[in-house]
């Protein structure tokens, strides 16, 4: 008997699931582009829907996507782009260049995410990552380009992420409605059983629904704050030219005293060496004559 009835129990939660999450699916939203000549009696009756149909997506708010920040274009307000920027710039000082571009993305209601400066010799360089709004983003590209002695490259990107927002936030509706229909069959458990297997799934649905909400809040922020790298190359001193000799003209003076010089020089090798002949060889070449005349002698009385 119990296991008909866990049968049955499960095969009603299963179907009221299934129920609630085809049931649950938002009801199409018209995005509405305005024209900028169109009258605000027209507008509003363009962008009216009837209350059984109406259902609005986030998305279609500008103020969602732009802080507050009218956007400055119809599209723009639909739509949610992630924009990135590389930039590399070559600066005659980089400690005044840093602090130029941290007051651009101050100015600009941004910030600075991270920064790194190193030495290579005595030239200083840097890398600033920047966050600033989305609808500043061209604005201190420009600023940032005002900076530098020259501008070496210059890259941006865009991401539209509108479509998998609207999925998103659909298939967050349906999440809720179906663990708001679980939780009515958690009040409706009958054992302690039938509670923990109705609770386990309703914490599948409440973890999917929050990493749901952490997706749409992270692709919010980051289309509200684009990111910009800027890398800076100090500017290398131009090289010395190195003079050309002029070629000296004749100095016969020079000339006379380089010759006494040299003579003074070989007159002082030749009384060096007389003094080494007198002092080593002299007392070692007597002996050696008198010996030599010695035995001369002697052949010739012999002879």
């Amino acid at each position: 008997m119990n296991a008909r009835r866990k049968i049955r129990w499960f095969s009603l939660l299963s179907a009221a699931v299934l129920s609630v999450a085809a049931c649950a699916s938002p009801a199409p939203t018209a995005v509405v582009e305005y024209d900028a000549a169109q009258p605000d009696s027209d507008r509003q009756s363009a962008g009216s829907a009837p209350a059984a149909t109406a259902a609005p997506v986030e998305i279609a708010s500008a103020d969602e996507f732009s802080a507050g920040i009218a956007p400055a274009s119809p599209y723009r307000a639909n739509r949610l782009i992630i924009k990135n920027g590389e930039m590399n710039l070559r600066v005659a000082d980089t400690d005044r260049a840093i602090g130029q571009i941290t007051d651009v993305a101050v100015n600009a209601g941004g910030y600075i995410v991270s920064s790194r400066t190193w030495f290579d010799g005595e030239l200083k360089f840097a890398t600033l990552t920047l966050g600033v709004p989305v609808e500043q983003f061209e604005a201190v590209q420009r600023q940032l380009r005002a900076v530098a002695t020259t501008v070496l490259s210059d890259t941006a990107s865009g991401q539209d992420v509108s479509d998998e927002y609207v999925d998103l936030q659909s298939r967050l509706t349906n999440l809720e409605a179906t663990a708001a229909r679980t939780r009515e069959f958690l009040a409706q458990a009958k054992n302690v059983e039938e509670a923990l297997q109705v609770n386990s799934q309703l914490s599948a649905l409440e973890s999917e629904i929050e990493q749901i909400k952490g997706r749409m809040n992270y692709l919010k922020d980051r289309a509200a704050f684009s990111t910009i790298v800027v890398n800076l190359e100090p500017q290398r001193p131009d090289p010395t030219p190195t003079p050309t000799a002029t070629p000296a003209g004749w100095m016969p003076d020079k000339t006379f005293e380089a010759a006494t010089g040299a003579l003074g020089r070989i007159l002082r090798a030749l009384g060096d060496l007389l003094i080494w002949f007198g002092v080593v060889v002299a007392p070692f070449g007597v002996p050696v004559a008198i010996l030599a005349l010695v035995v001369s002698r002697g052949r010739r009385k012999k002879a």
